[in-house]
């Protein structure tokens, strides 16, 4: 081999011996496939009228959720009222709710998918620690979670956004309301959990395991 081309080999080495062992930061919305098009169809409605639609979707669902005979006066008078603002604006309200529907089943099925490309990945995300296993005071595996108090209340995160969390090394946190750093190697395996809720116990599920070596307090780094 010439001198030549052992520098230059060299030189295509020395950036992956730099990079050795870094962790890439990443944010929550890095681990949700992105949403596409699904706006796409409302392009022709106003804000108003979407919020409108919204609104009642959002009171027919309650509905489906909770049977028609727990629904209270204010409730069917609530969706006759804004049936009644968009059938006067000669939308077709059926057509648009059924159109909601779908979008949302859609978004639902994406709150579940991971993304395929950060298994393996040595990452670093921030977030909430809610302990699942103790050792002693300290903790041994936890979920990640966006927000602080998620998971303590239902419903929870979407699968996509929440991380189980594996640790090579117990730590004591500093308290459920206290942001970190989790530094390690990203998975991609399914797994559910049951927690007991404030408002009831249920099923947790993430998309996503993080066999962590590092958690260090979020405004350290």
């Amino acid at each position: 081999m010439s001198l030549r081309v052992l520098l230059i080999a060299l030189l295509f080495l020395l950036p992956v011996a730099a990079s050795a062992g870094a962790f890439h930061t990443l944010q929550w919305e890095d681990l949700a496939p992105p949403a596409g098009d699904l706006m796409a169809p409302y392009a022709g409605f106003s804000d108003d009228q979407l919020a409108t639609a919204s609104e009642l979707y959002s009171l027919h669902e309650w509905q489906r959720n909770n049977g028609q005979e727990t629904e209270s006066e204010g409730v069917a008078d609530s969706i006759k009222r804004l049936t009644a603002d968009l059938e006067s604006q000669n939308l077709d309200v059926a057509g648009l709710l059924a159109k909601i529907d779908k979008t949302m089943i859609e978004y639902r099925h994406l709150q579940q998918q991971p993304i395929d490309a950060l298994d393996g990945q040595q990452i670093r995300l921030p977030g909430y620690v809610l302990p699942l296993e103790f050792n002693g005071e300290a903790v041994s595996e936890f979920f990640l979670v966006p927000t602080v108090g998620a998971c303590i209340h239902t419903p929870p995160p979407p699968a996509n956004q929440i991380v189980l969390v594996k640790l090579n090394q117990s730590f004591t946190p500093s308290g459920l309301f206290d942001a970190v750093w989790v530094s390690g190697r990203m998975k991609v395996v399914a797994s559910r959990h049951k927690l007991g809720y404030r408002d009831g116990d249920g099923e947790v599920s993430s998309t996503y395991q993080m066999e962590a070596v590092r958690v260090t307090p979020y405004g350290a780094e």
